[in-house]
């Protein structure tokens, strides 16, 4: 059964100009286990049991891409940071758990770190029924159950790619928020509908990654990364090639 859970998120510490937030055992481990530039900083846990946290006041992506409306190159740039961050997760058998735009922070320099790992889980086994899930849009097909828990966050991950390439989250016009709306999107996604991206030059450099995202084609985050990776440069020098 998939229950809806509340997290405190925390709160700014003015005299040490920290983020705090109430412990939990599955973030702590994340965070003791992994220093990584695309993980938000740990600084250690203070005596009431909160963890102190490092503090971005440009807030969370979701919402600085409704605001702010940020470039493709840059959109781009993050689609690999994110990734980046995923396949550090995985690579230490970690399970985000729940992958979407507002557990993602946006740094003053405008890169991004991943963060909020409460439902996070460590080596978890194959056949596992997950009791926490996204937001809807980000929520993965129910035939995937059995395999690699990996899913969960490859398919979530591709639901921001497409969202990061076509400023729209699948089957929807724009980036903001819309239960009725992504429902019907996560009811086409459980019968294998997926939307394109209408862009044939963004289709050719990266179609394949998001289809291997959304079918659950890659295993692991270091897969991915690797594919976005890829994706990146060449449409980089494609936009060079164009430009001379």
């Amino acid at each position: 059964m998939v229950v809806f859970q509340e997290v405190d998120p925390g709160y700014y510490h003015n005299s040490s100009g920290k983020w705090r937030k109430t412990a939990t055992p599955p973030e702590l481990h994340v965070y003791k286990t992994i220093q990584h530039q695309r993980i938000l900083r740990y600084y250690g846990t203070t005596r009431g049991g909160e963890l102190e946290l490092e503090f971005h006041p440009t807030g969370d992506l979701w919402t600085y891409l409704v605001e702010a409306r940020p470039s493709l190159a840059t959109r781009i740039e993050w689609a690999v940071q994110i990734a980046e961050g995923l396949a550090e997760l995985h690579s230490h058998s970690i399970i985000w758990a729940d992958p979407h735009f507002r557990n993602i922070l946006v740094t003053a320099d405008l890169n991004i770190v991943l963060c909020d790992f409460a439902f996070s889980l460590s080596s978890p086994p194959q056949f596992l029924q997950f009791s926490t899930r996204p937001p809807q849009i980000f929520v993965a097909p129910f035939g995937f159950f059995g395999y690699d828990p990996t899913y969960v966050d490859i398919f979530g991950y591709g639901v921001m790619l497409f969202a990061l390439l076509a400023n729209r989250f699948p089957w929807t016009h724009d980036l903001v928020p819309c239960y009725e709306l992504h429902l019907a999107a996560t009811e086409k996604h459980d019968r294998f509908e997926f939307d394109s991206l209408n862009n044939t030059e963004l289709e050719a450099h990266f179609s394949s990654v998001i289809n291997k995202c959304f079918l659950a084609t890659y295993a692991t985050g270091m897969e991915l990364l690797d594919g976005v990776k890829n994706a990146r440069d060449n449409w980089l020098r494609s936009q060079s090639s164009n430009c001379s």
